[in-house]
């Protein structure tokens, strides 16, 4: 088995229909999800774990000031099978800023 530490998604603005990372051809562990209020405004950001047949598994929202950040800290640990996801969501444009890193094994 290998293991990679990656940046799983480079800062990216969440979208109303939602950013995503997919775990393809690989378990991946999550160790850091970060989301930031870019905007003016309190926007609320969503994030959710998928399972590789698409059910939703986790869901986490949280409302944040502009100029503030969140960790997910329910989100860093768990593990996404491979075809998994992992998505952002925020229907404010331009507001929530997220990107994550972690671990890949295959």
């Amino acid at each position: 088995m290998t293991t990679t530490v990656a940046v799983l998604q480079e800062a990216i603005f969440a979208t109303a229909a939602g950013t995503s990372y997919t775990s393809d051809g690989c378990t991946t562990a999550l160790d850091s999800v970060v989301a930031t209020n870019e905007g003016s405004a309190i926007a609320t950001v969503t994030v959710q774990l998928v399972s590789p047949d698409g059910a939703s598994v986790a869901s986490h929202k949280k409302a944040l000031q502009p100029g503030a950040s969140w960790p997910f800290p329910l989100i860093v640990g768990q593990v996404l099978a491979a075809g998994g996801k992992l998505t952002m969501a925020c229907p404010t444009a331009n507001a929530i800023k997220w990107r994550a890193s972690g671990r890949q094994f295959t």
